[in-house]
């Protein structure tokens, strides 16, 4: 869980981060998780990881900021996905449980986050010139799940 969901992250960064040193310029957006946060039982391994992308997103950004180069994370919480249908029931939240803690009252869906990312373009506008005085950040997509 921490090789997948942190060292994978932390090594791809540090593999690329050297081509965007050399230009001056560059955009690296985490994916991280509301768990993080929030915590969850039976997941600790998982929430650990996601939480180590707070620690490597401003970390790295205030390594890399002075070469011009923007690290961000966005967090999303819940998302319905069909691949939950396959894990142990002791792992999956109960879906009246987890809508109860936000404030739009309903599950996330994969086109949430699939809208932010490709329509709404909150990562392309990270990824872009006009986002170059945003870094360090982690930006939730939850329905309210978390309120800070």
């Amino acid at each position: 869980m921490l090789d997948v969901n942190l060292t994978a992250h932390h090594r791809t960064c540090h593999a690329r981060t050297p081509g965007m040193i050399e230009r001056r310029w560059g955009r690296i957006v985490n994916i991280g998780s509301v768990n993080t946060r929030a915590g969850r039982s039976n997941l600790v391994a998982y929430s650990t990881a996601k939480a180590g992308m707070l620690g490597l997103t401003p970390s790295l950004a205030r390594e890399l900021g002075p070469y011009g180069i923007c690290v961000n994370t966005v967090m999303p919480g819940a998302i319905q996905v069909e691949a939950e249908n396959a894990l142990p029931a002791r792992h999956r939240a109960r879906p009246e449980n987890q809508i109860k803690r936000q404030c739009v009252p309903r599950r996330g869906r994969p086109d949430d986050v699939v809208a932010l990312v490709a329509l709404v373009a909150l990562v392309a506008f990270l990824v872009g010139p006009s986002a170059s005085f945003i870094t360090g950040q982690s930006v939730h997509v939850d329905g309210g799940w978390l309120l800070h």
